[in-house]
């Protein structure tokens, strides 16, 4: 059997997977272009990347949510939707959405994570994987869904969904190859572990001893750089808001892989959380760049009377973090 006869079956199984009376199931036009999304997500999204004809729209009643195909980092093409709506008008077409999914891939599992007044999605096969920041491969959820509200008591909503036959999608390749353990370092703390304590106990005095004697513009190159960043500053930060200025100390990474990045990101995480006091509190988001569709991983802890706050940023090939105070 050649590629091409192993490929034709391949979305022949898969269409026989998609309900065939979902179409009088769908209570809704929106129900019926997620569907015509995801038949063309079969054929790898051919008559819209060709032949430039507009695709499914999925805005609910009343709110327009503009779409357009793109393509992930790994070349796997797209169909992402953003907009920035009221909150009410996203809370419904979250609800739509996820009863039209449930209605036309039944067998489809849905990883959903509500946290507070946001909602992630990823659907697939059973088993499927949350897709890495630079695209899916072979195993990951094709179709994601969120809205995260804003202060102003709007929302942003994202979908998008990937190809399902695209020549890019792959068995994702091997990361690299694990470093051997470092020796303990001696009461447990090295270096880069010091240099964060005295970063993080810095906060307390808008880290006045962190800044270097040269400035430009409200930024002072820092004094503690730790080990592996690009650049470490020490500047001047407004409060969201709010006409409030504080101080933060920044620090960006340019890692040389997707893999690189998110294992500095763990680590990180995982150091902050050790210096992090018992009364803050924890917040994780995984969102996406407007647009673009690739995902920004943050992970943040904030005091209890919102003055001082770390978080790290995962995208791509990058790694910021920040710890500010606004004493």
């Amino acid at each position: 059997m050649n590629k091409k006869t192993l490929l034709f079956f391949s979305l022949l199984c898969f269409c026989l997977q998609l309900p065939v009376s979902a179409l009088a199931q769908c209570k809704d036009h929106l129900c019926q272009n997620l569907q015509n999304l995801l038949f063309a997500a079969v054929t790898d999204f051919r008559e819209f990347r060709t032949n430039a004809s507009p695709g499914p729209d999925l805005s609910v009643a009343g709110t327009r949510i503009p779409c357009q195909m793109t393509a992930w980092a790994n070349n796997v093409p797209m169909y992402i939707c953003y907009a920035q709506i009221s909150y009410m008008s996203a809370e419904t077409w979250y609800a739509n959405m996820v009863e039209s999914v449930r209605i036309l891939q039944p067998t489809w599992h849905l990883k959903i994570d509500s946290p507070v007044a946001d909602h992630f999605v990823d659907a697939g096969p059973p088993d499927c994987e949350v897709p890495a920041t630079e695209g899916p491969y072979l195993g990951h959820c094709p179709l994601h869904l969120q809205i995260t509200k804003q202060t102003d008591g709007t929302a942003k909503v994202y979908l998008w969904m990937s190809s399902l036959s695209s020549p890019y999608l792959v068995n994702r390749p091997p990361g690299p190859p694990l470093k051997a353990a470092p020796a303990p370092i001696a009461g447990g703390c090295d270096d880069f572990c010091q240099g964060l304590k005295k970063v993080f106990e810095a906060r307390t005095s808008a880290f006045e001893q962190l800044r270097a004697a040269k400035a430009t513009g409200g930024v002072s190159d820092a004094t503690i750089k730790l080990g592996g960043a690009a650049e470490c500053d020490v500047n001047v930060t407004p409060k969201l808001h709010s006409s409030e200025l504080g101080a933060q100390y920044v620090c960006y990474w340019l890692e040389a892989s997707a893999p690189a990045a998110d294992t500095r990101f763990r680590d990180l995480v995982a150091r902050l959380q050790v210096l992090e006091p018992s009364n803050w509190s924890i917040r994780e988001d995984d969102q996406s760049e407007e647009l673009a569709g690739a995902k920004v991983k943050a992970w943040c802890a904030v005091a209890p009377d919102a003055k001082q706050e770390m978080c790290v940023y995962l995208s791509g090939e990058s790694v910021g973090m920040h710890i500010k105070s606004w004493n």
